[in-house]
């Protein structure tokens, strides 16, 4: 019984292991930067800030910091109401996931999230650019 259940458990590993491959950078980091807007939005600075690469907290030095440069500079990450997750792709030495959002008032944005792996091969956000959205209508 117990050669079996070890099997079993092993077997399980496996299969664990080839679906982790079998997933897209998107797929593993997707949620993640969900994660993070949620946390922004729930005004959880540590949590928010946990998500960062090494880069983004050398340059705040604290959740709080990084929080206000949130607060003042790209608030439609923390005011938005609907999102939507556009095409990513791969920019090298980072994954651009592009991500549209709608604020409270109706205006629309689109944020580019810089998505790198760091040393332990865990994905950080590297950076954020924010821009008007701009229809794509002929």
């Amino acid at each position: 019984m117990k050669r079996w259940l070890g099997i079993a458990i092993m077997s399980l590993g496996l299969a664990t292991a080839a679906l982790a491959e079998d997933t897209t950078p998107p797929e593993q980091f997707q949620p993640l930067i969900t994660q993070q807007l949620g946390a922004l939005q729930n005004g959880d600075a540590d949590t928010a800030y946990g998500f960062a690469d090494a880069g983004i907290k050398r340059q705040f030095g604290s959740p709080d910091r990084f929080y206000r440069m949130v607060q003042q500079g790209y608030r439609p990450l923390i005011d938005f109401t609907v999102m939507r997750f556009e095409e990513a792709r791969d920019g090298g030495d980072a994954w651009i996931q592009p991500i549209w959002l709608r604020d409270r008032e109706g205006d629309e944005y689109m944020a580019y999230y810089a998505m790198r792996l760091n040393s332990e091969d865990q994905w950080r956000i590297a950076g954020v650019q924010l821009t008007p959205y701009q229809s794509q209508a002929f």
